[in-house]
């Protein structure tokens, strides 16, 4: 009877030492549904620059490029996230910020694109100009986040 239960408690004893080794490496629900990094991806990844037209050709090379350099912005955040460099309190700060870049950005340009064609609309140059300044300010807020 006593070999008995010194064979149960060897048993269980090198299964549990055996999982602590283990518990390190992620699991493969957890890379399959990508647990880890998914929600935060999808956050920023959610928030995009509404395609605007303008019959400028410079202002449209402008906003093609804005919207490049966006997108990798983009994809960087998320590698530094997924390379453990952001954690994650710093990424949903990143995301709130980034999110109101986006926004005010999308109002900028859609101003611009009205104003484009009703250039007797003195209001809009107001607008332009609060949300430029509300887009450059969490741009900045965002970039301090990921430098910090």
């Amino acid at each position: 009877m006593k070999n008995l239960i010194y064979i149960i408690l060897s048993i269980f004893t090198f299964f549990s030492i055996s999982n602590i080794t283990s518990a390190d490496k992620e699991w493969y629900i957890e890379k399959l549904l990508d647990l880890n990094y998914w929600i935060e991806e999808y956050k920023i990844q959610i928030n995009d620059l509404e395609y605007v037209y303008f019959y400028d050709t410079k202002s449209q090379k402008m906003y093609d490029n804005f919207r490049t350099a966006d997108q990798l912005l983009k994809d960087e955040v998320v590698r530094l996230y997924k390379a453990w460099e952001i954690d994650y309190y710093k990424m949903n700060w990143i995301i709130q910020n980034y999110n109101l870049f986006v926004y005010h950005t999308n109002k900028m340009f859609n101003y611009i694109s009205i104003k484009e064609v009703r250039s007797d609309f003195k209001e809009l140059d107001t607008a332009i100009i609060k949300n430029y300044e509300l887009s450059r300010s969490y741009y900045s807020r965002t970039k301090l986040l990921i430098l910090k």
